[in-house]
């Protein structure tokens, strides 16, 4: 069996699948757009009052973790 993934324009969606299920090929559809909920908008909105400096440095943090736990 071969596996494909491909990108079908919206407008030729209907006609794919007729082709498919023609073919006797299975399929699945996966949606990869999406839309945030209001309120998903207003959580990242509230985010823009935290500062970059309010926030460890990566490097330090891992250098730290390996110093606790010696690793």
């Amino acid at each position: 069996m071969t596996i494909y993934n491909v990108s079908i324009p919206d407008n030729k969606d209907s006609f794919f699948r007729e082709f498919l299920e023609l073919i006797g090929a299975k399929y699945e559809k996966k949606q990869d757009t999406f839309e945030l909920s209001d309120e998903q908008k207003k959580i990242l909105d509230n985010q823009d009052d935290f500062a970059l400096s309010d926030y460890e440095d990566n490097d330090s943090f891992v250098a730290e973790l390996k110093k606790e736990y010696g690793i």
